[in-house]
Parts: C-alpha cells; sequence; structure tokens
C-alpha cells in the first residue's frame, strides 16, 4: 500500500530564481538533510552521496521530466518505491509556491514504522523550509539550467506505477524509513539508488547464471547457460521476430511484433556493451578491432531501428528498412557466432562465463527499450545514465500503449 505526501513553501522570490536554483542539483547538501554530495552527469542522470545514521550509501536517479519554471519529475529506478514531482507555481512578480508531491511505497518494519509516525512528511517539509531560508538569504539564485526534459510527455505526478522496476526488494536494500525522508527530491533519488547501483557493480542478483538449471519433466540436473548461451538465444529469438513481421499481413501486428523486436534488441545491445565487449576486449586476440566492428554494426542497427520506430507498417518503406535490418542483424549474428563466440569460449574460463551471463541478464532489465543512435555505445555511459534512459523509456511505452515483451 502506498503513501502519498504532499507539502508546500512560499518563497520570497520569483519563479523563475525559485526554479532556477532548484536546478542547480550539486547545491542540494546546503538544504537536504542527510545529502552530502549530488554531481549531475548529464542532463537527466544525478549521482548521489549521502550518509543516513552513519551509513554512507551512493547511486545513481534519473529525471523524468523537466519544465523550465514549472516542474521537476522523477521516479525510483530500485530499491524503495516512489515517485513524485516538485511544481512551482508565480503567486505574483516577487513570490512563488513550491509544491512537493511523493508517493512511495514503505517496505520492511523500519520503514513501515517510520511511515506510521509520518517521518517521510515531516523530513520534506523541513527541506523545503531549508530551501526557502536558502534562497531568500541569497540576492539571487547561484546559477539556473534552462533547457527541458521530456516536456512533451506531460506526465502529471508520477505515480508508484511509474516505479515498477524498483518493485520486489521488500526492503532488502538497506534503506531505512529514515534514509527515505533524507530530502524531497533527494528522498526519491535515495530510495533509487541502492539497486540499481548494486546492479550496475557487477553485484547484482545473477541467478540467472548461478547453480544448475533443472529440466521440469525430466529432473535431469542441466548445466547453467553461459554468455554465449544466453546471445545466441537472444540471436535466435530477433531472427524468428523477423520472420513472422515480414510473413504476417496483418499491419497491427505486424507493429506489435516491431516494437518487440526493438526492444530485445536495444537490451542485448546494451547488456553486450556493457558486459560483453570489455571481456572480447581482454580475451581476444584482435578484441580491440572485434569491438570496433561490432560497435560499427550496432550503430547501424539502431540507425536503422529508429528510422522503423517512426513507420507505420503501411507506409511502402516499412517492408524495405525492415528488410535492411534484416541484413544488418544477419550479417553481425554471422560475425559474432562464427568467429567471436566460439573464441571467447576457448579464452574465458566457463565459470567466468556463466557469471558474466548473469550480469548480462540484469542489465537487460534496467536497459533502455527504445534506439538512442546518438548516445556512445560504452560501458561506462551504459552503466553511468543507462538506466535512467531505460526508465524513461518505459514511461514512455507505458502512455503510448507500445508493446513490448
Amino acid at each position: 500500500m502506498s503513501t502519498k505526501v504532499q507539502k508546500s513553501v512560499e518563497v520570497d522570490v520569483p519563479v523563475r530564481t525559485a526554479y532556477n536554483q532548484w536546478t542547480q542539483f550539486e547545491e542540494f547538501p546546503q538544504f537536504m538533510n542527510g545529502v552530502q554530495e549530488v554531481t549531475q552527469l548529464d542532463e537527466t542522470t544525478l549521482h548521489w552521496v549521502a550518509e543516513i545514521a552513519g551509513v554512507r550509501r551512493e547511486w545513481d536517479a534519473a529525471i523524468l521530466e523537466q519544465v523550465p519554471d514549472t516542474k521537476v519529475a522523477w521516479a525510483a529506478l530500485a530499491g524503495a518505491t516512489n515517485a513524485g514531482a516538485v511544481y512551482f507555481s508565480p503567486l505574483d512578480d516577487g513570490r512563488t509556491q513550491v509544491t512537493l508531491e511523493l508517493e512511495y511505497e514503505p517496505e520492511g518494519m523500519v520503514e513501515k514504522a517510520g511511515d506510521a509516525l509520518g517521518v517521510v512528511g515531516r523530513q520534506a517539509e523541513a527541506d523545503l523550509e531549508r530551501f526557502k531560508s536558502f534562497i531568500e538569504g541569497r540576492s539571487g539564485e547561484t546559477g539556473g539550467w534552462r533547457g527541458g526534459v521530456n516536456e512533451d510527455l506531460d506526465i502529471g505526478t508520477p505515480s508508484v506505477d511509474a516505479a515498477d522496476l524498483s518493485r520486489g526488494d521488500d526492503g532488502k536494500s538497506g534503506i531505512s524509513g529514515k534514509a527515505v525522508a533524507a530530502g524531497a527530491v533527494g528522498a526519491a533519488a535515495l530510495a533509487a539508488g541502492a539497486v540499481a547501483a548494486k546492479a550496475m557493480s557487477g553485484s547484482a542478483d545473477t541467478s540467472a547464471g548461478e547453480g544448475v538449471d533443472v529440466a521440469p519433466a525430466t529432473g535431469v540436473d542441466l548445466p547453467p547457460l553461459d554468455v554465449v548461451d544466453v546471445l545466441t538465444l537472444d540471436h535466435q529469438e530477433a531472427t524468428e521476430l523477423l520472420t513472422q513481421i515480414l510473413g504476417t499481413t496483418d499491419l497491427g501486428e505486424a507493429r506489435e511484433l516491431t516494437d518487440v523486436l526493438i526492444t530485445e534488441v536495444v537490451r542485448h545491445a546494451v547488456a553486450e556493451e556493457m558486459y560483453v565487449y570489455p571481456a572480447m576486449r581482454k580475451h581476444l586476440p584482435d578484441g580491440e578491432a572485434a569491438v570496433e566492428h561490432d560497435i560499427a554494426e550496432h550503430k547501424e542497427i539502431e540507425k536503422t531501428m529508429k528510422e522503423l520506430e517512426a513507420l507505420n507498417p503501411e507506409d511502402p518503406r516499412f517492408t524495405e528498412v525492415v528488410t535492411h535490418l534484416d541484413s544488418v542483424l544477419a550479417d553481425h549474428v554471422a560475425d559474432e557466432e562464427s568467429e567471436q563466440f566460439p573464441q571467447l569460449r576457448a579464452s574465458v574460463p566457463r565459470e567466468e562465463l556463466v557469471e558474466i551471463a548473469g550480469k548480462v541478464e540484469t542489465a537487460k532489465k534496467l536497459a533502455p527499450t527504445r534506439p538512442h543512435p546518438s548516445a556512445p555505445n560504452s560501458e561506462l555511459f551504459h552503466k553511468a545514465v543507462g538506466p535512467g534512459v531505460g526508465l524513461v523509456d518505459r514511461l514512455r511505452d507505458r502512455l503510448s500503449g507500445r508493446t513490448v515483451a
């Protein structure tokens, strides 16, 4: 069961000044209790460092929507489930109302006890009052970013439904009710980061690659899949989807199958760039050249999928673009399966390949679902920014009714 918090404060500065100051996220530690450091990695991703009850935590958080002088909205990637927005409303030329709307799902006994005592609401109110003192005590804002983030989404106040990826941790993220209360937007970000950061460091649940698989019909123990098995199955799925798309005469089915294909290929490529290509660079004799070749193919695939995403199946070019994607993917699959995968198995111990398989499966759960051909195809970018991009993609999918696997 979720809890909603709504708190407001009137600040004696114009709306532009209040909003500009709020966009200076790296200044948050000056008025958010418990937040030690915020680093803005890009327009939508923040890295947070906080110390709550003597426990230091670091995580990344994503901004879903940002409208100048109006709104900043977010939702959790992982950990304690929460989402919300901060709104800026001019009262007159020199006064602004700043309103925080937050919804969260307390998990575990400590968080539920804190929820019953209204800890989050009181902390949010205190942070807004500190923001008021901070901005009113200055001659003006310390800076301001006037760009927008996903202004066309118009998502209102995100509910906990926008934070589906964060569900299921049952309080295991180590974030207490007091920690969740550590500062307005910081509260949401603190709740967002723990499991995502753990996943991006490679220490998240890798159950897909641990132990043994048991065949349900026979009870025979099967060896766990290694990363080559996982990627080869992905290739087979993509090939089958392309065959179905090119074979169907139902336009609605063609659109749905295409959306699923794009989603799965994007997830596959991101996970590959995060965990497989670093292993190839390290272990294959011509690893650097092989990875650069594969990344070039990924770029071509992403550009083609971006074009396909915008085409309706009744468009005469739809089949042409699908056919081109089929050709590029076939070449990419042939390169990997005939040369690179055998070399990987010959060069890397099996237990390491099984471990990488688990990391790949975890990465796919957090990865973007739409092509972003202008984004860097790098391990660092995907680990730092990818989960935030993925969250925004999933929100767009939900709002548009787009079919994903």
